[in-house]
């Protein structure tokens, strides 16, 4: 057997800050170019390694040897870390806290989330007429937010929701780009911290509002064994933050990817095609563009062998673009995903992770997803603006920037 290398290939060697630099300027394009370039195992700096292969992937995600952590006590510590939340805790702390979230997720909670989108698409018809120019993000944004705390708080919020919106949209802005430390009076650190605090104010105004005995949403779950403060402030954090947010980026891209094909719009009625599309659209554009992971033991992927306390980075933008897992890559094609079509490789789509510490949300934000888009296109069609200007904006979510489009409505 060939002897292991420690040392993987990567852009100067992968021993260049140069590369961190690079990453921060453009994480999309470097990375995909560093895989093109290098292959499936990437030294990006001494400690952090890119795995573009789903065979090193599905092993990494699965986890079965006890070889990584989702994510270290460094970025844990850091101010947008909700450390107190499941999906930064480890062990017997993480199964506790996804056992009580998990009755609130099961399948027979689809039809109220779907009763939740059905009047919250109504609501938003209703303020919008015939040739309206909306910015598709924002409309889609203050939807998810309705919706998303019905079925999380069990209720509309109201102007509370209005808080959490900007709030959200505030913090997904200012973590996009790089960013000097917290502790300096820069103008993009105050700004993160003002939209900080208002987003904790609206949480514990939530948390305080929610009506004693009632468990059968998310909210309800996480007060039901009083747990302190700062856990359920971190848990609802997450579960907005990660629910309201895919899912209002979700829609907006598939929003844009119909607008530039119209004749995918007009068949969103046809039994599985809004599945479909909307799986594309998050094959496209993935939530979450990229997954870290932790080395706590040596690992060997790809004939390499990484030392403990690296980090590996798994990204979805870049194996869901690879034209080895999925033919003509960059065009949106819903049909890959019908008649039970799935990638060249069972690993190679993860828009929501994987394995034991993947989305516990994934199938409602896709039924979400599917059940507002079709909702939508049955009224509306949403007629694109400056389609050129739309660039992605890798926050902590994978956000849509430039999406405008008039509203014409059908019939």
């Amino acid at each position: 057997m060939a002897a292991l290398s420690s040392a993987p290939p990567g852009p100067r060697g992968g021993r260049s800050s140069s590369n961190a630099a690079d990453y921060a300027v453009d994480p999309l394009g470097f990375l995909t170019g560093a895989a093109r370039e290098f292959g499936d195992v990437v030294s990006l700096t001494p400690t952090n390694v890119l795995l573009a292969h789903p065979d090193d992937i599905g092993r990494v995600l699965l986890d079965r040897e006890g070889r990584v952590v989702k994510i270290g006590e460094a970025v844990r510590r850091g101010p947008m870390g909700f450390p107190s939340a499941m999906m930064n805790s480890e062990g017997a702390d993480w199964e506790r806290k996804r056992a009580r979230l998990r009755p609130a997720f099961r399948s027979d909670r689809l039809d109220h989330l779907e009763h939740a989108a059905r009047d919250g698409v109504a609501r938003l018809l209703d303020s919008w007429h015939d040739g309206l120019e909306i910015d598709v993000h924002d409309e889609m944004s203050r939807l998810a937010m309705g919706v998303g705390a019905v079925h999380i708080a069990g209720r509309p919020l109201g102007e509370r929701g209005e808080t959490l919106t900007r709030a959200v949209a505030a913090i997904m802005r200012l973590t996009s780009a790089p960013r000097l430390p917290m502790w300096l009076p820069t103008r993009t650190n105050r700004d993160l911290r003002r939209a900080l605090r208002d987003f904790d104010a609206a949480l514990a105004a939530l948390i305080a509002e929610n009506p004693p005995g009632e468990d059968a949403h998310a909210l309800g779950r996480l007060l039901a064994d009083d747990p302190p403060f700062p856990e359920v402030r971190d848990e609802l954090a997450t579960l907005l933050m990660s629910g309201y947010e895919t899912t209002a980026n979700a829609l907006t891209w598939l929003f844009h990817a119909l607008g530039a094909n119209p004749e995918a719009g007009a068949r969103m009625d046809e039994p599985g095609f809004a599945s479909a599309a909307a799986k594309e659209a998050m094959r496209l554009y993935p939530p979450a563009w990229v997954i870290s992971r932790e080395t706590v033991r040596p690992l060997e992927v790809g004939g390499y062998a990484l030392a403990a306390g690296v980090t590996l980075g798994l990204s979805p933008w870049v194996v869901h673009r690879d034209g080895r897992w999925f033919p003509d890559p960059e065009e949106f094609r819903p049909e890959r995903w019908l008649n039970g079509g799935r990638p060249g490789h069972r690993h190679a789509y993860f828009p929501f992770g994987a394995g034991p510490r993947g989305c516990l949300g994934a199938s409602m934000a896709l039924r979400e997803v599917e059940v507002i888009a079709a909702l939508l296109c049955s009224r509306v069609r949403l007629e694109p603006v400056r389609p050129e200007e739309v660039r992605p904006r890798p926050a902590l979510a994978l956000q849509p920037v430039g999406v405008r489009a008039v509203v014409r409505f059908l019939g």
